[in-house]
């Protein structure tokens, strides 16, 4: 189980903001502590709350970025993971390229591969990696000699959180072929990775397995410094959702969220039997 994640790489990787088109911008302070913000209370609170903790991550990020953020990103990494944690930095490249030659080099122990895209900012439940390791492995179960040797598996039940002005509001969010959390089961030796594919398109063009969930499986971040658009419905958490969303996320409680509160529930129907003697009733006394 390997999680990949970009934080501020300065090469090709999909989706581009006009940070990632210039250094000044990409490397600029203030934009380098939003973004390790994000990173220590989204994505790296979520993978070290999860249950199943044998995993690892793979951070990637530029030889541009400034030595004093390099050594914080280190030590941010490894205070919170330990040894799960690899920080690489890398020249201006694709992402793909990277992260397919640091796996094939640090697992190839392992004859299979379930790669797993988490942005630096966003965040998996805690049971996450648990259930997509059950899927994994069933998945690899199912492919056969002269179909494609690998399968994406996605989990399209997750909440937005929109972060506005010192608040937090969740909205729930439901779209198969997500980036978020999608994870490719592959043997380790294969050149392929998620990250030369555009995910909008595996649902026509790639095999792939769709697993919606009662619980969500990941937040979304949404804020000022988004480096990918970013759509928020209307169907807001409400307040009775409260227990199980701090169950699967226990990185909320840490975070100023508005609860909407709940819809009062509609008036019970009265019981058939009882209108009747109502009814009775009302004859008699008349």
């Amino acid at each position: 189980m390997i999680y990949m994640m970009r934080h501020s790489f300065f090469g090709q990787s999909g989706w581009r903001s006009r940070a990632s088109l210039d250094p000044d911008l990409l490397f600029d302070p203030e934009r380098l502590d939003t973004r390790a913000a994000f990173m220590e209370t989204m994505s790296l609170a979520s993978l070290r709350d999860q249950a199943d903790r044998d995993f690892d991550l793979v951070v990637l990020s530029s030889t541009l970025m400034p030595e004093r953020y390099q050594t914080r990103l280190k030590e941010l990494c490894g205070d919170m993971l330990g040894q799960r944690a690899h920080v690489i930095f890398r020249g201006p490249d694709k992402a793909g390229n990277w992260f397919q030659l640091y796996r094939r080099n640090t697992f190839r122990r392992h004859d299979t591969s379930c790669q797993i895209v988490l942005d630096d900012d966003d965040a998996v439940a805690v049971n996450f990696t648990g259930t997509l390791r059950m899927e994994a492995e069933a998945s690899v179960g199912l492919l056969r000699p002269g179909l494609p040797d690998y399968v994406f598996l996605s989990h399209p039940r997750g909440v937005s959180a929109e972060f506005d002005q010192g608040h937090v509001r969740l909205t729930h969010r439901l779209v198969p072929a997500t980036n978020l959390g999608l994870a490719m089961v592959t043997p380790t030796r294969s050149r392929r990775n998620p990250y030369y594919v555009a995910h909008k398109k595996i649902l026509e063009r790639r095999p792939v397995r769709v697993i919606y969930s009662h619980e969500p499986q990941y937040i979304r971040a949404v804020h000022a410094s988004n480096d990918s658009r970013a759509i928020v419905g209307t169907d807001r958490v409400d307040v009775e959702d409260r227990a199980m969303m701090l169950e699967a996320f226990p990185l909320l409680r840490d975070l100023p969220v508005e609860w909407t509160p709940g819809q009062a529930a509609p008036a019970p129907l009265p019981n058939t039997e009882d209108v009747q003697d109502a009814a009775v009733r009302e004859r008699r006394v008349a």
